[in-house]
């Protein structure tokens, strides 16, 4: 079945996608001052998890059964939950959600790099090479300060909140052995496998039974789970069914400038001027190592080229 032209409902679908996604940054930002890091990651998890269980319910799917399956599963599972939800949550102790967001746009070019060292068939060329370049030199310009000040809180800070997306995408090469599973019995696995694996390493590190839970955090804990967390999911999914990956990938590049937004006008954030240049050289690097020329093929109408990642 061919992809659907982006008409003006699949752009507005394309751009509230990445409106959830940049919410996810700013909400966990709102909420890192009242919980522990791994207490926020595990709670987030936690609350999202009955949404995928109910709809693996509803839609009559099963969790995977095969033993490989489920390796992977959890393998996956520590890529795109476990490790960035942390990552995010300890790196925003130190630096601005919309910093965080554009941090988090170079995860198409960790996922070229993983490809490349991971699969035989997925080679770097000159082009993908040279937009590697570009994204990674707006990575040094966004932490360049800290840099010149040495290995100081936010530098630390950065590098951490980078593990976030370098994770997710070698969980995203990883996730290719499983497409033959049902997207929602996969996504219902990912949140079990990492609620077991966060959970008791929060009971053991922060003991969350000590910490004071007001209506606020709890309020703050279930908008996280539920607007920036299985709504975004769900949008996502369904832009890729009507767009494409190829085209899908827009959304990445229009997070940051959401979560620049949210930090701004929810948050009073003000980055400089470094943090913008390097926005603006990590989306162009991105959108270069991505972009799939047109085939006649595509312009006829058919399928868009190799999924990102």
């Amino acid at each position: 079945m061919p992809h659907r032209p982006m008409t003006p409902a699949n752009w507005a679908l394309l751009v509230a996608t990445a409106a959830s996604f940049a919410s996810s940054v700013v909400l966990n930002k709102m909420l890192v001052g009242h919980l522990p890091p791994l207490t926020l990651a595990a709670a987030r998890v936690l609350l999202a998890l009955p949404f995928c269980l109910a709809a693996l319910w509803l839609s009559g799917s099963k969790l995977p059964r095969d033993r490989d399956d489920r390796l992977t599963v959890f393998k996956v599972s520590l890529g795109v939950i476990a490790i960035p939800y942390c990552a995010l949550a300890i790196g925003q102790q130190t630096i601005e959600g919309g910093l965080s967001g554009i941090l988090y746009s170079t995860m198409p070019l960790f996922t070229l790099l993983a490809a490349h060292l991971m699969l035989p068939d997925e080679k770097l060329g000159a082009r993908k090479l040279a937009g590697i370049g570009l994204g990674m030199a707006g990575v040094v310009a966004v932490i360049g300060p800290s840099l010149l000040g040495g290995l100081g809180g936010h530098l630390i800070a950065e590098l951490i909140t980078l593990l976030g997306p370098l994770a997710y995408a070698i969980a995203t090469v990883l996730m290719r052995r499983s497409r033959h599973l049902d997207p929602v019995a996969l996504t219902a696995g990912l949140f079990l496998s990492a609620a077991l694996v966060l959970t008791p390493i929060a009971l053991l590190v922060d003991r969350p039974w000590t910490l004071a839970f007001d209506a606020s955090i709890l309020g703050g804990l279930l908008a996280l789970a539920v607007i920036g967390t299985i709504f975004p999911a769900a949008l996502n999914y369904l832009l890729l069914q009507r767009v494409g990956a190829t085209r899908a990938s827009l959304g990445m590049f229009l997070m940051p400038f959401f979560a620049i937004a949210f930090g701004a006008l929810f948050l009073d954030e003000r980055l400089g001027a470094g943090a913008f240049l390097g926005l603006a050289l990590i989306v162009a690097g991105s959108r270069l190592v991505t972009h799939v020329p047109r085939s006649p093929g595509a312009m006829r109408g058919g399928t868009l080229g190799p999924t990102k990642g």
